[in-house]
Formats: C-alpha cells, structure tokens, sequence
C-alpha cells in the first residue's frame, strides 16, 4: 500500500485550487493502487474517479504537470541555495503510473502539452556517455542522482545592473541563477558551457530539458520555457547542406518527428507552432557538444547558430563544448562563457549517496524500507572514505569528475566491502577488468576472444590512436583499424562482431553520434596505450615525447599522460635517467611521484634536491616581470599560476574553498616575490595587513567596503549601485610610486570583477594568517 504522504505534490498552475485537486488525485491514486494497482482495469477505475471528481477542467495542463511528476520520477524537491536539485524519486509504481500518464495525455492534453511530456520523458534516465544497465548497476532516473553543478561565472560582466542594491553576485552558481535573469538580461540568454570531458555538460541540458518539460521550472523560480534539446552531431548532414533549415524547421522536422515515438499527440502540432515560439521569447535551445562537430565543419555551425541567434533574440540558447574547441573554432561567438567547475567533496557526496541508495533500491524490487536505506548509507560511506583519504589523492582527483566519479561508484559497487587500489594504474586496470570480465561473466554473456585477449585488441587501438594523436576516429576508420589488429593477431573474429559488443557490454568505448567512436575517457585510451607500451618492452617509443611532456597544460603534452601512467607500472629509473638528460625535469620528478619502485639512492637524491628548483622555475617569469617592473602583465601571470595550481583553467575564477587550501609553500613564494620587488608596496602580506586593520572582515560589510577603498579597488561612497563605485582594472595605476599602498596583486582582470561582489579576498588574506603562523612547518605543512 502506498503512503500518501510519501508522494511528492507538484505545482499547480493556480495556487487556490492547488491543493485541493491534488489532494483528490493522490486520494484516487491510492484507492486505485490499493484495489489491485494500475492494470488495464485499475487504469479505467481510475479515469472513472478522475471524472467523477471536481477537479476543475480549468487546471487540467496543471494535472498532466502532475501527472509527469508522479510517471516519470515521482520528484520531491530540495532547496539547497546554490545546490538546489530534485531530490530522491522514484519506486517500484513507476512503469505503472506511465501507463497512467498515457491515459491522462490521451484524455486531457493537448498538442504542446503533450510535446512537453515527450521532452521529458526522452531525458528523464540518468545514462552517463557509455554507461548502461550491466550486473546489478541498474539505470537511474536522472532526477534521483542528479546533483546540480557548479558554474564559474567569472567571464560574466553583463546583466548585473538589474541586481538589487547591496546584493551579491556569487561567482559560483546554477544554472536557474542565470535563468531567473534571462528575461531581463541578453547576457543570459546566451550562455556557452565551457568544460573538459565527463564533466556534465549533456547531463545538465538533459536536467533542463526535464524540469522545463515536466513543468517543475517553478521550484527553481523561472519562467516557463519550451525546451528542445538537441545534440548537434545528429544534425551534421541536415546543417552542412546547401541550404540548411532554420531553426523552426529543423525543430518540426527532425526533433518534433522524433518525439512522435513517444507521443503520437505531437503531429497535432501546427507547422508554424515553434517559429511563434521562438518569436515569443518562450524557448530554451540546449545545443550540446559543439567540440563533438568535426573541425571542419564547426564554421558552418557557428555560422548557422549565429544566424538563429539573431534571428530569435528573445530566447534563450545554450550551448555546450570542450574548452579547445570553443576557443579555437567559434571565433565569432555571442556567447557568455560559463565553466563547469570540478565536483565538490559535498556534490561527491549527495552524488555518491543518491546513485548507492537508487541502486540498493532497484535491486530490490524499490523497495524503500529501513534495511534498504542501511545497506545504501553503508556502502556508500564505504567508497566516500576512500575517496576523503588524505593518503589517496588519486581517488579524490578522479571523484572530481562526474563520469569518473560514476565508474568508481561502478567498481565499488562490484564489491562493497573492497578497498579501491592505490595506484592510478592499478584503478584504470581494476576497471577494465570489470568492463571486460567481470560483469559479463556474472551476466553469463559470451564474448568474443578471451578477457586478456580484448584487452590486448584495446591496448593495441589506444597506442595506434596515441600515435596518430587523434581522441576520436571515424567508425569506418575504427572498423579498418580494428579488423587489421584481429588479423595480425591472427584472431578469427570479424572487427564489426567485437566491437558492437566492445560497445554495448564492456561500454569502454563509445559512439559519438555521426562522427565516429572514441574510448569513455581519454584516461583509459592513455592508460592502455601504457600498457601496451609496456607489453612491448619498447620504452624509448615514449623517449621523443619527454621534453614536449616536460609542462603540465602544454599544447604538445599529448603524451604526458600516457608517459607518467606508464612509469606507475614498472621500475621508472632508465625514463626518469633520459627525463633528466632531455632536460625534462619537471616529468621526471611526476615519475618519480608515480612509482611504487625503490629507485636508485643517487637519483633519488638528485630528485629530492630538484623539488625547490623546480618551484622556483614555475615561478621564474613572474619573478622577471617583477624585476622590471611589469606591474600589469606580473598581476596577469600571478593570475594564471595560482589558477593552475587550484586544477582550474585560465578563464575561471576562484571559490572560497580554492583560497581556503592553497598551497602554503606557493602561496608564500609569490608573495616574497612581489614583497621584495615592490620594496615591500605590494604583495598578499601587505594587503593582509591592510585586511586586519580593517577588522579581518569575511564578508560585506563596512570592514570590507573600508579595505577596497584603501587599496584603490573602488571610490566613492556608494556601495555596488550597478557597480558604479569599483575601479576599472583598466585604470588602476600600475605603479610602485603612484598605485595605493596593496592595489596588487589583483590577479588580472577577470579577478579584478569579483573583488568587490565575490568577498573571495578575505579568504585568501585568512589563509595567509595560517600559512604565516608557527604550525607552518615543513613538518606541519599538511595539517593546514
């Protein structure tokens, strides 16, 4: 028997009525359930109580909301300020009451209504890129494990003269904080989402689709949106044609034509149904992977969005790419660019405690009971401890990224009660042993070739794409490359037979739509290329590559992945001994990090002795910028290095816990060098003092507005009136002479915006009071 006040309520469209036609659907739904469930006849019991209601026929679009929320996730909304998300959902009912939502489409909805249920419906499943349901990993719903993602608007200099007086522009926030203002500001209404691989990006626009189609937009206090998701690889030979479609059409006769399948009500649409739309300000167009375009056709995509854009202002476009081809390939883009921050240890968590509970769940029929929730918060405290460990840095760098973080809680869950191995390697390895043995195994599948076999198939590929420096291959490409592997091996298995079920059961390679497959991380295709490598006993194959893989972040450290999980599996000496003789010093020291080898005693010391050497390398252009005198471009290049070194790209901004665990060691070697070549004018240190005397402030207050004022960051009296009060980056003075005493460092200009809204400063000034304090010994350092 169901629980009523276990099912969630939905909005209704009319607050007076709400509750009392709510009330009187979970009252039916239950008698229903209680009298035998939804089969054929419960379904037509029901629809007899439904008439026999009063519901008023006035809400009835608010019913079909409702009846999206009950059939497709059974929702129970949280709000969690800038971590608001649907909450848990979902239970054993769920394919019934879809049954229920057919009945009601097919008796109260119309046409638009009914194409806001097939969007729903089309992302409401939470399917990571490469990832299905495989031995007891079942598929979420998306709402029950979607945690929301933190968004780093630090390029955002738009829309914030709307912001009431005294209010604070967080740097980190959701996505509904930009929806909220899209209306009123065109900034918002284009937004790019900037991010690297497995961060997110296409399951945030499914997230989107699926509130905005389920009509819950109003626990996040938006206005409502028709949304269209499309995935621009689908498109490429519709949009790469002579005359490609407008946006209307592509919608009605590509997208529409497709949500057919899931709701026949939608060919009621009219032709011009959508241009009105658009032409309203009324639609959300989530355009995702636009990196996922092959490189020469990427100008005629930006050249169509554009024209779309201008075409149909009033909406609101998203768009979403990997940072490379954002910035090399839309080089006439109208976007405002937002990053995708990495996971949070809290996001970890809610994601790790949503994804074990939905597991234990569906492994029991849904049931939602006592032992249930037991079993879930035990093992899922199981893999958070590992990856919390201090001593496993590894665990917490992968956790960081959510289609990383999914195939830990995959491993994990194979075994439970298993500690995760140490070495990144031995992880990667543990992995492909699961996708490729394991879980067929216990699902008792067939595969072809032996498991080390495939391995060695896969081992080869990803050394042959890493040669041709290539993450993504045409499929017919692929299938030649493959096909040439199993005859050299002398396999007797056709390339298309292995690689469909390398694709649908080990799933450690993917499809990219039209454009061809590549492996579910580029971590994996690094890692098996190591192996090979190291199956070959053919190290000097990595020996051409050291010196470009000497830099973190270099455009040509192709191979520095491949190179350093190579040397985590064997006796790195004779590479780290040729790092060193190519000059390569700052990828030998990472080897020598890798290894779990005793190495030579010599090297090992010259090692040790490089450590505070290659500190003061990383820092030798800011030094010399210093030494001249280069105020600007030495605020620009501090900037950049402590935005690297918090694992972010130059773009980005910082957040509180950023500056909260910054490095001690760094944090001091920058600020001695501005110290001393200020002749003590600028440097943290200084503003840190100017900090203190103005009462240590943590947050906006008169303490605060008296520090930006000292330093010269804003004027006047007026405290953030459409930000009249700040000083532009671009007139501060630049000067050890002229500038107030503390105006730098600023850290570039991107900084310089969020120093009078972010208060992000009082937390870095705060974490050089510990760094400064006596703790802060090289024996201590990591206690801070």
């Amino acid at each position: 028997m169901t629980d009523e006040k276990n099912l969630p309520e939905a909005e209704a469209e009319t607050k007076e009525s709400s509750s009392n036609w709510k009330d009187q659907l979970s009252e039916i739904t239950v008698k229903v359930l209680m009298t035998g469930g939804i089969s054929a006849g419960g379904v037509g019991a029901f629809w007899s109580l439904f008439k026999e209601s009063d519901i008023p026929k006035a809400i009835a679009s608010g019913v079909i909301g409702l009846g999206i929320t009950y059939g497709a996730s059974l929702l129970s909304p949280l709000h969690q300020g800038n971590q608001r998300r649907l909450g848990q959902a979902g239970n054993k009912l769920d394919k019934s009451i879809d049954e229920l939502v057919d009945q009601l489409q097919a008796k109260a909805t119309r046409a638009e209504e009914a194409y806001l249920l097939a969007q729903a419906l089309d992302c409401r499943d939470y399917k990571t890129e490469g990832m299905g349901k495989r031995d007891r990993i079942a598929i979420p719903l998306l709402q029950e494990v979607y945690v929301a993602l933190e968004l780093d608007s630090s390029a955002v200099k738009a829309g914030l003269a709307t912001q009431q007086q005294n209010q604070s522009v967080q740097q980190e926030q959701c996505i509904w904080d930009f929806l909220q203002l899209a209306k009123e500001e065109p900034a918002y209404r284009k937004l790019a989402i900037i991010a690297s691989g497995g961060s997110g990006k296409t399951t945030l626009l499914k997230h989107l689709a699926y509130t905005y189609g389920s009509r819950q937009h109003k626990l996040f206090g938006v206005p409502m949106l028709i949304p269209v998701l499309l995935l621009l690889r689908s498109y490429r030979k519709v949009l790469t044609q002579d005359k490609p479609p407008s946006l209307p059409e592509l919608v009605m006769q590509n997208h529409v034509k497709e949500l057919v399948k899931l709701s026949p009500k939608l060919e009621r649409l009219p032709a011009g149904w959508f241009e009105k739309v658009l032409r309203r300000g009324d639609a959300l167009i989530l355009l995702d992977g636009f990196d996922e375009i092959p490189e020469d056709e990427r100008p005629i995509f930006e050249r169509w969005i554009n024209a779309q854009i201008r075409m149909f202002d009033k909406s609101v476009f998203l768009i979403t790419s990997r940072p490379t081809a954002y910035r090399e390939n839309y080089v006439d883009s109208p976007f405002t660019k937002i990053w995708v921050n990495p996971l949070t240890p809290k996001q970890q968590e809610a994601f790790v405690k949503q994804w074990y509970l939905c597991q234990e769940k569906l492994d029991r029929d849904g049931r939602d009971t006592p032992e249930v929730r037991r079993d879930a918060v035990r093992n899922a405290e199981n893999l958070l401890n590992q990856i919390r460990d201090r001593n496993r840095p590894e665990l917490s760098d992968l956790a960081q990224n959510p289609l990383l973080l999914n195939l830990l809680a995959r491993a994990h869950r194979s075994d439970p009660s298993m500690q995760l191995p140490r070495q990144r390697a031995e992880l990667y390895q543990d992995i492909v042993t699961l996708q490729l043995k394991k879980r067929p195994n216990a699902r008792d599948i067939q595969l072809l070739l032996s498991p080390d076999d495939r391995q060695i198939v896969l081992q080869i590929l990803a050394l042959k794409m890493m040669n041709r420096t290539i993450k993504l291959i045409p499929e017919d490409q692929l299938h030649n490359l493959v096909q040439k592997i199993l005859d050299f091996r002398k396999y007797q298995v056709s390339a298309n037979d292995f690689l469909k079920q390398i694709i649908d059961v080990s799933e450690l390679i993917v499809r990219q739509g039209l454009e061809g497959c590549e492996f579910s991380h580029l971590s994996f295709q690094e890692f098996l290329a190591a192996a090979e490598i190291k199956a070959l006993k053919q190290e000097s194959k990595l020996y051409p590559y050291l010196k470009d893989a000497n830099i973190p972040n270099k455009d040509k450290a192709w191979w520095r992945g491949t190179i350093l999980l190579y040397a985590s599996q064997v006796n790195p000496i004779a590479l780290i001994q040729e790092a060193l003789k190519q000059d390569a010093p700052d990828l030998a020291f990472d080897c020598w990090q890798e290894t779990q080898y005793t190495i030579d005693p010599i090297i090992e010391a010259q090692l040790k002795a490089l450590e505070p050497t290659l500190r003061s390398r990383r820092y030798s252009k800011l030094e010399l910028l210093l030494k001249a005198g280069e105020w600007r471009e030495a605020d620009q290049e501090t900037y950049r290095l402590m935005i690297t070194t918090v694992g972010k790209k130059e773009g980005q901004g910082f957040s509180e816990e950023d500056f909260e665990e910054f490095p001690c060691e760094d944090l001091l070697t920058i600020d001695n060098l501005w110290v001393t070549a200020s002749n003590g004018h600028f440097g943290f240190s200084v503003q840190k003092k100017i900090w203190e005397k103005c009462g240590s402030p943590m947050s906006y207050n008169s303490g605060y507005k008296k520090l930006m004022k000292t330093v010269g960051w804003r004027s006047g009296e007026i405290w953030f009136r459409a930000g009249d009060d700040l000083v532009s980056y671009g007139d501060y003075k630049f000067s050890s002479t002229l500038s107030p005493r503390g105006e730098l460092p600023a850290l570039g200009e991107e900084w310089w915006f969020f120093f009078g809204f972010g208060g992000r400063f009082s937390f870095l000034a705060q974490r050089l009071v510990n760094c400064s304090t006596p703790a802060f010994q090289p024996e201590n350092k990591n206690k801070l």
